[in-house]
Formats: structure tokens, C-alpha cells, sequence
């Protein structure tokens, strides 16, 4: 176990003290400003109110408790309940989620959440039962774009070159090494340091992260590549799932539906309105042209299609793409 996933532990038993085993104990890496964390508040708010206050919940934001994969070591070892994670931080944790790292997947919002609120995400939600997680449910932020301090990503060309913030995700990294951009692989809360201090010249997150966090005061161009979709996956401990009363466990994942329906109008209202945000504050935004757009996808796609069949299988990958319906 790594230093911050020790260090994480340690926060948790002081912050929480010998309080009872019903005190859900979720950590997560954005800011309290987050449409994650907006929507967590309301888990809390009426899991406690509906519960008469037999179940507790307590939320530790900001990645206080580590990142993403050390986050989600500590639910499957029970120290903590919960975690949230983008997809492709947790491929590593489970291999059928590789199937997600493909660009330009879904055609539309729709469409990913009708894949993956069906049997295809039921595939997806069993896959991470083998390793000890319950899926509470598929959060998103929408689609991917780039911001970047270097030129408008106006062409398949221009990504040539490119010193970008990568996932630390081996099939993320050579999907982007086949345009030619080179990934480095940053957590995420480094990001707006390193664009700050100029180690990287770009980042690519959904519109609402950009003013989240606040990358258009160290960026000047928003490129609008919609280039992946990335579900922010909502995790729990499956031995702690399993350890509710049924009642309890309705309960839960009543709260928890409602729940993903709130972060995804949260995410989605915010997205919708961010463009002019970022403008009022200065940065140039551009649109990525279709065939530059499908040329882009082709490429990474066929770079990286062995092996994420290899990692979840030819029955699991064309089981999957079968639900896309296209």
C-alpha cells in the first residue's frame, strides 16, 4: 500500500473516530464545486433524511485521500465506502473497462447513457463485482475537448507535437502517440500546475472541468474536439454492499439513482453553459473539423483496438459494441 493510501487511512480514522459501521465514508478527487460532488450532497442529505439518521454519510473531496486508484484500493480493502473515477483511471482495477478508452464511441449524450444504463452496462457493473465493487451508478462530465497554450487544435495535423496531460493509462498513452501528440501521464490534480509552469502545453477534460478547476487562466485556446466520452464510474465496497439489510440496500441504490440523475443534469446544465464562460475570460475557441474529427478517431481506434481486445476479450469487446446500435 503507497504512502497516500496509508496517509488517506489515517485521515479517515481520525476524522471519523469510533463512529458507527453505518457511516458511508465516500472520498472523491474533484473540488467541492464539482457537479460529482454537488450531486454526493444530496446522496447525503437524503440517504440521512430517509434513513432517520441509521445511516450517516461522510464526504471527503479534493482527493484529501489520494487519487483515483489509490481512492478505490481503500474501498476494496473497506477503509473507506465509496470513491468516484473517471473509466480510464480504472482499467487497471478492472480490465472490461478498457472497452470505454475507444474515441468517438457514442455519437451523442443519449446514446452513451442508453448503452451504459443497459445490459451493456450490466456487463460492466459485473466485471467490477469480481473485484470487489459495486456499481452505483454511471456519472458523467460529457464529452472530451482540449484546452492547450500552444495554437488552435483546428486539424488532424496540429496534434502533432502536442505536450499533453495523459491519463496514466498504457492504452490512452498509445492512442495518442499515434497522432503524433505526447502524452504525459499527470494526475489529476497536477494538471493546472503543470500548464501553469509549462510542462505540458495542454489538457483535454470535459467543458465544465475547464472552469472548475480553473485551466483558462493558464490556457488560451479551447479546441472543441468531442474526441471520448469517459463515464465518471461511482464505486462502492461489494463486502459492505452485501453486509445491508435489503431494506437498506433498496434504499441505497434508490438514493443512488436519483442521484446519477441529478450529476448528470448538474454536469449537463454546466457544460451547456461554460462556452460563453470561457470566452468572457479570454480564451479563443475553435471547432475541430468532421473528417479532421473522424480521421483523428480512425487512427487512435486502429492503434488501439488489439489491445483492448486483448485485455477484455473478442466475446466481452463484441458484446459491447453490438448495444451501440448504429
Amino acid at each position: 500500500m503507497r504512502y497516500a493510501t496509508i496517509l488517506g487511512a489515517g485521515l479517515i480514522a481520525a476524522a471519523t473516530g469510533a463512529q458507527a459501521e453505518t457511516t458511508i465514508r465516500i472520498g472523491h478527487a474533484t473540488p467541492e464545486t464539482s457537479p460529482i460532488h454537488q450531486a454526493l450532497t444530496y446522496f447525503e442529505e437524503e440517504l440521512e433524511k430517509r434513513s432517520d439518521g441509521e445511516m450517516q454519510v461522510e464526504i471527503f473531496p479534493g482527493g484529501q485521500l489520494g487519487s483515483v486508484q489509490e481512492m478505490t484500493e481503500l474501498v476494496q480493502s473497506g477503509n473507506i465506502t465509496m470513491t468516484t473515477g473517471a473509466s480510464v483511471l480504472l482499467s487497471s482495477t478492472v480490465d472490461q473497462l478498457a472497452i470505454l478508452d475507444q474515441f468517438l464511441l457514442f455519437d451523442d449524450v443519449d446514446q452513451a447513457r442508453a448503452v451504459l444504463d443497459g445490459p451493456a452496462g450490466d456487463a460492466l457493473s459485473a466485471a467490477m463485482e469480481e473485484r470487489g465493487l459495486k456499481n452505483m451508478g454511471f456519472m458523467e462530465l460529457g464529452f472530451r475537448s482540449f484546452t492547450n497554450s500552444r495554437a488552435p487544435l483546428d486539424s488532424y495535423d496540429a496534434f502533432a507535437g502536442l505536450r499533453m496531460r495523459s491519463a496514466d493509462n498504457p492504452i490512452a498513452i498509445a492512442a495518442w502517440r499515434s497522432v503524433d501528440a505526447v502524452p504525459v501521464p499527470l494526475a489529476w490534480g497536477e494538471i493546472y500546475s503543470s500548464l501553469q509552469q509549462g510542462l505540458i502545453d495542454g489538457q483535454e477534460s470535459a467543458l465544465s472541468s475547464m472552469v472548475v478547476e480553473r485551466f483558462y487562466e493558464v490556457q488560451d485556446y479551447v479546441s472543441l474536439t468531442e474526441h471520448i466520452y469517459w463515464p465518471e464510474l461511482w464505486l462502492a465496497d461489494l463486502n459492505w454492499f452485501n453486509g445491508l439489510t435489503e431494506d437498506e440496500q433498496a434504499l441505497v441504490m434508490e438514493v443512488a439513482a436519483e442521484t446519477v440523475e441529478r450529476q448528470r443534469q448538474i454536469a449537463a446544465d454546466l457544460n451547456a453553459a461554460t462556452l460563453e464562460q470561457l470566452r468572457a475570460e479570454g480564451v479563443e475557441v475553435n471547432e475541430l473539423p468532421a473528417e479532421d474529427k473522424q480521421k483523428l478517431g480512425e487512427t487512435m481506434n486502429a492503434a488501439i483496438e488489439p489491445d483492448i481486445r486483448a485485455k477484455v476479450g473478442n466475446a466481452f469487446y463484441d458484446d459491447f459494441m453490438s448495444n451501440l446500435n448504429r
